[in-house]
């Protein structure tokens, strides 16, 4: 696999468009379906993009109509109830893709309009193609908050991965993983999980063979899902595979810790290197989050304080367990709620 890290990384920090054309240029070669055959004659098959969800500020009936139209002209069923922060939803059946909007949003004026979100589940990119998943995030305009970018592969399987890791030969800055198990029905099969998404600008690895070959995913949230896609966007989708390699290996990398102290000098495990076909890191420029106090306020207010009130309010001196509240949160203060508070103070001054 040619390396086109320094590329790519390009497009991001300078001329998004300009880079990309020649990213397109040098990969114009090779079918669209698949990576380059490995030496082992092993072929890792190109899935594509599994999942999207994004956000768009055109209006609800705009929405609707753009993914009804490019889904083949199928309706989107209203449901009474809604999803995440959204009051209502529609959703079209055969795909599960669905619309999501509300008529005002917290904290936000009613005349300003709000976000709408589109979520693609698998079979919904399926049912689009990579064609018709480009043409609608661009007629939406899509911020995207979650992207999975999916693999299938006889080169590997779920144990293998978690047997590797478990042994300490990953490279990762992952806290958590994760091994389900299922016997018996149409998702009979193991899945491998990496990483956690539930955190800011998530990245979790997915292993699976609950419906065949094993397929590997790799889901971005927030952040990083929108600005890979940015880079995915302009490019041929011939490329898509490769450039995805190289954000993979980014994540998690399986090495023989064994061979050498420094793990840089430590070669792919048989099988990872295979799979990867020699793709190097791919380091996209994720912005850290500022300290933000006010959030984390707003976030008492909205979602605590009605549950304090009800259990204070319980008892034969509210104030008193408030106070205690405090006093043993104080104590707890993690160093990095520590230094949030001292920056915060600081500026104050």
């Amino acid at each position: 696999m040619r390396d086109v890290t320094k590329l790519l990384a390009g497009a991001l920090a300078s001329d998004l468009s300009d880079e990309m054309s020649a990213v397109r240029e040098e990969h114009s070669e090779g079918p669209a379906d698949q990576t380059p055959t490995t030496d082992r004659g092993v072929t890792v098959t190109w899935a594509g993009i599994h999942w999207l969800t994004g956000v768009s500020l055109r209006s609800p009936e705009e929405v609707r109509d753009a993914l009804s139209r490019h889904m083949w002209g199928l309706a989107l069923e209203d449901r009474p109830a809604g999803i995440w922060t959204y009051q209502y939803k529609a959703v079209e059946p055969a795909s599960k893709a669905f619309v999501a909007w509300s008529d005002h949003q917290p904290g936000k004026p009613d005349e300003a309009r709000p976000d709408v979100a589109v979520n693609l589940p698998g079979e919904a990119c399926e049912m689009l193609g990579t064609a018709g998943l480009l043409a609608l995030a661009r007629e939406l305009d899509l911020r995207v908050t979650r992207l999975d970018v999916a693999w299938d592969t006889d080169v590997l399987t779920p144990h293998m991965v978690r047997d590797t890791h478990e042994a300490g030969n990953s490279v990762t800055h992952a806290k958590k993983s994760k091994w389900m198990e299922e016997k018996g029905g149409k998702s009979s099969g193991s899945t491998f999980y990496l990483g956690n998404r539930s955190a800011n600008n998530a990245r979790l690895l997915r292993v699976y063979d609950r419906r065949g070959p094993t397929r590997v995913e790799l889901e971005l949230h927030e952040a990083r899902a929108d600005l890979f896609w940015k880079l995915l966007e302009p490019m041929d989708p011939e490329s898509w595979s490769e450039a995805g390699m190289h954000y993979l290996v980014d994540f998690v990398d399986f090495r023989d810790r064994s061979a050498d102290v420094n793990v840089g000098r430590c070669p792919r495990v048989d099988w990872w290197e295979s799979f990867t076909a020699g793709a190097s890191r791919l380091v996209l420029p994720i912005p850290r989050k500022a300290p933000d106090l006010e959030a984390q306020r707003e976030w008492l207010e909205n979602s605590v304080a009605g549950t304090l009130a009800t259990v204070a309010d319980s008892l034969p001196d509210a104030t008193a367990f408030v106070r205690g509240l405090l006093l043993d949160g104080r104590k707890r203060r993690k160093p990095r709620q520590a230094a949030v508070l001292s920056v915060v103070l600081g500026g104050a001054r």
